[in-house]
């Protein structure tokens, strides 16, 4: 077997497209060159491994198996061109970072005020988006890294390293009438309005299995956002309503404060540093995880 990484980027692109003069068109070559890359793959590994129908394409059962070899060959090549770039010139480099919107203002920015003066001549790609969408990418070698909240164990071809901390907790303004006590019962939030992140989201599945095994009304969102902006941290501090959010959250606005009730088990959440499984790291991967940790080294905000 004699494979080329030309065949590999051919048929990784006809599988993205699912049209062969779309993926001939981002590939930048002919349709018949395309298709004649996909017979020579289908010859070198004895292969079916698509189906066409018309100028469509569809992955075979073996195609499937196939793509997840061909998604790690092709983005180890990759890895290996950069990292030899890296090493021919120097300090100059391209580094390709994922970020949600919880992370990118509290953990990415500022660690890139810290490391780019370093670097004059580093240039950094940044995606934002959703934790699972930015792991698809770094699992296909398109992200170097994301740094997302992980609640649980993720896909076992990536690597999670935990940054620090950053439990979930209630929180309101702190001139709402419950923020004057000391200690708060679970049934004193039932009946509250809240701001909550979206019904998919992990934490707020986790919230609502607290208030139902406390045989409680489920929370009732007034607002349901991705992640706590400055903008909806405002509106928590100027209305009445509560939210779960990261206790990260907090240091963006003054007015707002973290309330004195235990949720039963602590709701746990991370900020981790997410990489692929078994890829190398290159000196600008570590460095951007080594500036993170300095950063880190200091508390999290205080609710007083």
């Amino acid at each position: 077997m004699n494979l080329s990484l030309r065949d590999i980027e051919y048929f990784l692109a006809a599988v993205e497209h699912g049209h062969l003069e779309r993926a001939a068109a981002a590939c930048g070559v002919s349709q018949p060159a395309l298709s004649k890359s996909l017979r020579r793959l289908e010859s070198d590994t004895g292969l079916a491994l698509m189906q066409r129908h018309g100028r469509g394409l569809r992955l075979t059962s073996e195609g499937m198996v196939f793509l997840d070899h061909a998604k790690k060959l092709w983005a180890e090549y990759r890895d290996a061109v950069r990292h030899a770039m890296e090493l021919r010139v120097g300090e100059a480099g391209l580094l390709r970072i994922g970020a949600t919107g919880a992370t990118v203002d509290s953990v990415v920015m500022p660690a890139l005020q810290r490391l780019l003066p370093r670097r004059p001549a580093l240039r950094i790609q940044l995606t934002q988006g959703l934790s699972d969408d930015l792991n698809a990418q770094v699992e296909s070698g398109k992200l170097d890294l994301a740094v997302t909240p992980i609640y649980a164990d993720g896909p076992a071809t990536l690597r999670h390293e935990i940054m620090f901390d950053d439990p979930l907790c209630v929180a309101a303004g702190r001139r709402h009438p419950l923020a004057a006590k000391s200690r708060l019962a679970l049934r004193e939030l039932e009946g509250q309005r809240w701001i909550l992140p979206r019904p998919s989201s992990v934490a707020r599945q986790m919230l609502d299995v607290r208030f139902a095994e406390a045989g409680l009304a489920l929370p009732a969102g007034a607002l349901e956002v991705e992640h706590f902006s400055e903008g909806s941290l405002q509106l928590l501090a100027d209305s009445g309503m509560l939210a779960v959010l990261p206790q990260s959250a907090l240091a963006k606005c003054a007015e707002v404060t973290r309330l004195p009730v235990t949720l039963g088990p602590p709701l746990r959440r991370n900020i981790a540093l997410i990489s692929r499984r078994g890829t190398t790291w290159s000196p600008l991967m570590d460095e951007f995880r080594d500036t993170i940790l300095r950063g880190k080294k200091r508390p999290l905000a205080s609710s007083n």
